[in-house]
C-alpha cells in the first residue's frame, strides 16, 4: 500500500508548509509599514527612514502639528529627527555643534526648547553628563552653531540614566536612571552654563526606567519601563497606577501623543514600531484625569534663548481616553492561533490515520 503512504506523506507536508505560511502570514503582517493613523484615528507607525536605527528619546513637538522628534544612541552623530506621526517619514533633520557620547532622551519645553539629553552610563563611569539646549528647529535639513550645555553631576556617584522630563507647572527638570532601584534626580532651579550642577535626590523610581514625559497638565510623571507604565505623583512621586505596555523588543520611548489623548511608545531597531496607548486612570479623577492646563509663563529653569518664531499654544483638556492598543499579540490573537494550531494539528492526524494502513 505505498500509493495511501505517499499520499499521507504529501498531505503532512502539505498541512506542515500551510500553518508554515499561516504564520508566516499572521505574523509578517504587522512587522510590515503600516499606515501611520490607525482606524480609531490613534497614532501608529514604523519609522521609514533607516537612518533611525536605535532611537532611544521621543518628543513631541510644540511648533509643528503631527511631529515627534527622536534620537538615536551612542554611536550617532550630534543630530536628530523629525518625524510625521502621520506617515512615519522624516521630514526634517537638525545637526547640531557638539561632542555627544551616549544620547539617551528628548525633551521639549512648554516655551519650545529642546533638550538633548547626553545622559547615557553603561559602565557608570562618567562624573558629569549633560543636556544640550536650543530652540526647537524648523522642519527640513537644518543645522546650528555651537549648542549650550549644562554639566550634571550626581551627589551620590555615576547612574546610567535614559529618562527626562518637563514639569509643566514649573518647568522643573528631572533626570531618571534605570537602576535597579531607581532614583529621580532634580536640576537646580536655575542651572549655570558654567561648572558642573549638581543634581537633587527628589524621590525613587520604579527600577529600569526607560523614559518619562510628565502628562499636559502636570497631573502625573508617567516613566516607562522596558514593559511596563507607571504614574507617579508629581510631587512626591509616589505610585498612582500602572498598566502593561505593547511587548516589544527592547521598549526605549515615551512621548505626549498629538491630540494629548494617551501617550506614544517605542523601541529601539530599524523599522521599529511607534503607536498609542492609553494612560491609566489616576484615582479619584473623572475622566481621563487631566486638570487645568499648564501655565504659559517662562519658567525660571527655561533657557534665556531667543524664543521660537511660533509659540506653544496652552493644552486643552484631554477627551475620555479610548480603549489600549496592546499591539498585535493581544489574549484574543494567542488564543486563535492556539485553537487553529490545534484544528490544523487534528485534522492532519485524521487523515495520517484514515490513509496509513493498519498492520496485520
Amino acid at each position: 500500500m505505498r500509493c495511501p503512504r505517499r499520499l499521507a506523506a504529501a498531505l503532512l507536508a502539505a498541512a506542515v508548509l500551510a500553518a508554515t505560511l499561516l504564520a508566516v502570514g499572521v505574523v509578517g503582517v504587522p512587522s510590515r509599514a503600516r499606515a501611520a493613523t490607525s482606524a480609531t484615528g490613534r497614532v501608529d507607525f514604523r519609522f521609514e527612514d533607516d537612518r533611525i536605527d536605535e532611537s532611544s528619546g521621543l518628543a513631541l513637538s510644540v511648533r509643528h502639528p503631527h511631529t515627534v522628534w527622536t534620537a538615536n544612541d551612542s554611536g550617532d552623530s550630534a543630530r536628530v529627527f523629525a518625524v510625521d506621526t502621520r506617515t512615519g517619514r522624516t521630514v526634517g533633520v537638525h545637526r547640531f555643534d557638539a561632542e555627544v557620547r551616549d544620547v539617551e532622551a528628548l525633551a521639549i519645553t512648554p516655551q519650545g526648547r529642546m533638550l538633548v539629553a547626553d545622559i547615557g552610563d553603561n559602565g557608570t563611569s562618567r562624573d558629569v553628563v549633560r543636556i544640550f539646549w536650543f530652540d526647537e528647529p524648523a522642519l527640513g535639513s537644518t543645522s546650528g552653531p555651537r549648542a549650550a550645555s549644562w554639566e550634571l553631576g550626581y551627589p551620590d556617584g555615576p547612574h546610567d540614566a535614559e529618562a527626562l522630563a518637563v514639569d509643566p507647572r514649573s518647568g522643573r527638570i528631572l533626570v531618571i536612571t534605570k537602576d535597579r532601584v531607581g532614583g529621580i534626580y532634580a536640576l537646580p532651579k536655575s542651572p549655570s552654563r558654567r561648572g558642573v550642577n549638581r543634581l537633587t535626590r527628589v524621590g525613587a523610581a520604579p527600577s529600569t526606567v526607560t523614559d518619562a514625559v510628565f502628562l499636559p497638565d502636570g497631573s502625573a510623571l508617567a516613566v516607562r519601563t522596558y514593559t511596563s507604565l507607571h504614574l507617579l505623583d508629581p510631587d512626591t512621586f509616589a505610585g498612582r497606577g500602572s498598566s502593561l505596555l505593547p511587548l516589544r523588543p527592547q521598549g526605549e520611548t515615551l512621548a505626549l501623543a498629538p491630540d494629548e489623548d494617551g501617550v506614544l511608545v517605542g523601541s529601539e531597531g530599524k523599522r521599529s514600531r511607534v503607536q498609542q496607548v492609553e494612560v491609566p486612570a489616576l484615582p479619584g479623577a473623572s475622566g481621563s484625569g487631566t486638570a487645568t492646563a499648564p501655565p504659559t509663563s517662562t519658567s525660571s529653569v527655561t533657557p534665556t534663548t531667543t524664543p521660537p518664531s511660533q509659540a506653544p499654544t496652552s493644552v486643552a483638556p484631554r477627551p475620555p481616553a479610548a480603549e489600549p492598543d496592546s499591539g498585535f499579540w493581544t489574549p484574543t490573537v494567542v488564543v486563535v492561533l492556539g485553537l487553529a494550531s490545534l484544528l490544523l494539528a487534528g485534522v492532519v492526524f485524521l487523515v495520517v490515520r484514515a490513509l496509513w494502513p493498519e498492520r496485520r
